[in-house]
């Protein structure tokens, strides 16, 4: 994956807008350089790095995947991401016990105990006590799983 695009300070507002609209909390990309690859994944990286030397570079041996921008003003946080996002998100969070946690990090799909601020068909962060699982999507009954099948640990 090549870098498509840098972002300039009003692209990073924008998806930080994203992020207040979609998951309820604020937070500053601004201290980052922010970048896009060609399938709409967003990338970070801390200030002092060299971007020449990132564009060279695969994007994924440079920076942090924080997540993807979807249609409709959504975006899929990546497992980091959630983790950034998590703790301070009020909105687009489930809260499952332990047992349903050791479906979700097995890759099955599970119920949710709480929902805070949740939409149906959304994305939303899945937390586990005060530990940041990953991400699903909100279905009727219960919630999708979508951690990749390379993160998922089986028992």
């Amino acid at each position: 994956m090549q870098i498509k695009k840098i972002l300039n300070e009003k692209e990073i507002r924008d998806i930080e807008k994203l992020i207040e609209k979609n998951y309820g909390c604020k937070i500053n990309l601004g201290k980052y350089k922010v970048f896009k690859t060609g399938e709409e994944k967003i990338w970070i990286v801390e200030k002092g790095v060299d971007m020449e030397l990132c564009k060279k570079l695969r994007c994924y041996a440079m920076g942090m995947y924080f997540g993807k921008l979807k249609r409709n003003n959504k975006i899929k946080l990546s497992m980091e991401g959630a983790m950034m996002i998590g703790k301070i998100a009020k909105k687009n969070v489930a809260v499952i016990d332990e047992g349903e946690g050791m479906k979700f990090i097995e890759g099955e799909n599970v119920i949710a105990s709480k929902l805070i601020g949740c939409e149906q068909n959304n994305f939303v962060i899945i937390k586990m006590n005060e530990d940041i699982l990953g991400v699903g999507i909100l279905r009727e009954n219960f919630i999708e799983n979508l951690v990749p099948k390379a993160r998922r640990i089986n028992f």
